[in-house]
């Protein structure tokens, strides 16, 4: 079996801003012991595939090679909060105050993609965020007193990745298998 999963990938310059921003949340009150994503690690999903079939592997990653008709755009990393909305946190994310409605319909674009070659999308809502930390389970915070971040960093997107996830006592390893540019919603179809 293969864990999969399409992203946004972050330029090095996003990444130092981001892990710059992991320092100063960790120490807001309230946060405690939380266990922050490596700067390797970061990314903003657009769709969990999930477990497959290593067979599928190959159909999928064709469906996601060709350029999308979508033109390029500029996201801002600027918001930050807790999942889940109620109860005790486990996830610190950041979120997008820019670039929100383009990651939207990125997402439906790769959806519909996966969708014609049997995967299913997810049932909830999309909501753009990069996972920056995790509780550990039972250990979450009581809603932390996150503070104002302003802008975090600022990432061209101009292209999706599909990656494979392997998951590991050191934390989750990602290789990318495909690479989808982003060429223009004019550019012809192929």
């Amino acid at each position: 079996m293969a864990r999969l999963f399409t992203a946004i990938e972050l330029s090095e310059d996003a990444r130092a801003r981001v892990k710059d921003a992991q320092d100063a949340l960790v120490h807001a009150p309230g946060v405690g012991n939380l266990r922050l994503v490596g700067p390797g690690q970061l990314h903003l999903t657009l769709v969990f595939i999930g477990e497959v079939d290593e067979s599928r592997v190959p159909i999928i990653r064709d469906a996601l090679t060709p350029d999308i008709r979508f033109d390029p755009f500029e996201m801002t990393i600027a918001l930050c909060g807790v999942f889940p909305p109620r109860g005790p946190a486990r996830v610190l994310w950041l979120g997008l105050s820019t670039g929100a409605n383009e990651v939207g319909a990125l997402h439906r674009v790769i959806t519909a993609r996966l969708e014609q070659v049997g995967v299913r999308g997810e049932p909830r809502p999309f909501s753009p965020h990069l996972t920056i930390g995790r509780w550990r389970e039972g250990h979450g915070a009581r809603r932390p007193a996150l503070p104002d971040i302003g802008v975090v960093a600022r990432q061209s997107v101009s292209a999706v990745t599909l990656f494979r996830s392997r998951l590991s006592p050191a934390g989750p390893e990602h290789t990318p298998l495909a690479t989808a540019r982003l060429a223009g919603a004019s550019a012809p179809l192929h």
